[in-house]
């Protein structure tokens, strides 16, 4: 195949200059979908950002654009990308032949992307879409909308990848091994590995061996080479947790239920998914072997992992697990945690997140809200959440889930926005910054800053630092030097 879609007659195509991964792309690559192994076809390139940049990074890549390559050959490929081509067709046949032909000429998968945004709910009408100040052609599409339409027209059921951006597998393999990673199995298996070369290193058994003689972790005098296991393996408190794993009796059993765990949500994820389950062979190996020891059979397992599933939609299941989290922040209607502590959560709960992205995909998040009645998970984002102290929601996406569907709640222009306290509450005690926000929390505390109801919003938060003749600069909190007359701190 050498030619590809005109991109309608009349209407030109703008390409927008960029200098860094399109977001579709670098999502992919965030999901392991693109590595330097892989072959990328970009359909509908524009001016070959994307191709040029994966290029650099060793994958072998080529693109075709009506307007800016048109002499390159169109050729298929592992992964294809179709990103933001399909809204600047007119001609709704068009439209439907250049989506089949990008996904025949995928192997693996393809990555399509589309605008879902309503920000030209005021311009002209044309045909199925609008016609913008520009004189181009858009058709702006639902989340809900697009994600019909890829059915509609591939008789394949998406991955919701984030809002606007699908993954449609065509390798079942791949598949299979893209919702491994989704589903937390990979950051079990990478928190096994470290296990496991904590135990083969040398410095690390002597320690072990000194930890049994002390029936406790030792000090810094009792083994003079903890510096050197900080070094390779982390925070005092990391080393005793994983050390604990290598000494407890009952690890194996703990890491057994939990691996069963793990799989079961597996399993269910493929069926939320709509999917039928991919015979056992078409898993990873890893999955494979994890089945055949804690099943008599993989259909006893899927019979299992149907039976989970279903456990996602009782309110009492939901708000059990919510009470009995170890991790995040609990209020009597919901729990908050940080996205980088959603693997930790009880299985049910990785559920219930994964349920959730299956409507708005990955979008960019920093707490993850889930409601303790299993009805509605909300992605919030907070501007700098890591380096201000009481950062700002930006951003709420809450995904309503008996429905499947969303809303959005922008307060970026807000004059007086949601904030943040008690920052250590969302996180793991292992983030590199815990002691940090958990001093500060402190500090506030013994001030009688936290005490009060009103200290949930910008605007009141200042206004109580202000009383006070306080200021926080990083995550110190501080006398204003501005007023003389503060009370000492």
């Amino acid at each position: 195949m050498s030619e590809g879609p005109s991109y309608g007659v009349n209407r030109h195509r703008t390409a927008i200059r960029r200098y860094r991964y399109s977001r579709p792309v670098s999502i992919a690559i965030t999901h392991g979908l693109i590595t330097p192994k892989s072959t990328f076809f970009d359909y509908g390139c524009g001016h070959g950002e994307d191709v040029r940049l994966l290029s650099k990074l060793g994958v072998s890549a080529t693109g075709w654009d009506p307007y800016h390559r048109s002499s390159t050959p169109v050729r298929a490929a592992e992964i294809v990308n179709l990103g933001y081509v399909l809204n600047v067709i007119e001609d709704p046949e068009e439209r439907r032949q250049t989506l089949a032909t990008a996904y025949e000429l995928a192997s693996r998968v393809l990555i399509v992307s589309v605008r879902v945004d309503r920000s030209l709910q005021n311009a002209e009408e044309c045909a199925d879409g609008k016609v913008t100040q520009a004189g181009t052609f858009q058709k702006i599409y639902s989340q809900e909308e697009f994600r019909i339409y890829l059915i509609d027209v591939l008789g394949q059921t998406p991955h919701m990848a984030s809002l606007g951006i699908a993954y449609v597998f065509k390798d079942a393999q791949a598949e299979a091994q893209h919702l491994a990673t989704v589903s937390s199995y990979g950051a079990d298996n990478a928190r096994s590995e470290v296990v496991e070369q904590f135990a083969c290193d040398p410095v690390a058994q002597r320690y072990l061996t000194r930890r049994r003689e002390l029936a406790r972790p030792p000090l810094d005098s009792e083994f003079p080479e903890l510096s050197t296991l900080y070094e390779h393996f982390g925070s005092p408190d990391r080393i005793k947790r994983i050390s604990e794993k290598l000494l407890n009796p009952a690890t194996m059993n703990e890491a057994r239920d939990s691996k069963r765990q793990n799989i079961l949500t597996y399993i269910a994820m493929i069926k939320l998914q709509g999917l039928n389950p991919p015979p056992i062979s078409a898993l990873p190996d890893d999955i494979q072997a994890d089945i055949r020891s804690l099943w008599h059979s993989y259909a006893q397992a899927l019979a299992e992992g149907t039976g989970f599933l279903f456990s996602l939609g009782s309110p009492e299941a939901i708000g059990r697990e919510c009470k009995a989290a170890t991790i995040g922040k609990k209020l009597p209607e919901d729990l908050y945690v940080h996205r980088s502590i959603v693997d930790q959560l009880p299985p049910l709960l990785r559920l219930l997140t994964f349920a959730a992205r299956r409507v708005v995909g990955d979008v960019e998040h920093d707490l993850v809200k889930l409601s303790t009645h299993g009805r509605s998970v909300s992605f919030l984002k907070y501007r700098d959440f890591e380096d201000v102290a009481h950062p700002e929601l930006e951003y709420s996406v809450r995904v309503f889930l008996p429905k499947a569907t969303y809303a959005v709640r922008n307060y970026s222009d807000s004059e007086n926005p949601p904030i943040l306290h008690r920052k250590e509450s969302f996180i793991d005690y292992l983030h590199p910054r815990y002691s940090e926000f958990a001093a500060l929390t402190k500090r506030e505390d013994e001030l009688g800053l936290l005490s009060k109801n009103d200290i949930g919003y910008r605007k009141l938060w200042r206004s109580t630092l202000a009383e006070r003749g306080l200021k926080i600069e990083g995550h110190t909190i501080l006398l204003d030097e501005r007023k003389p007359d503060s009370p000492k701190i």
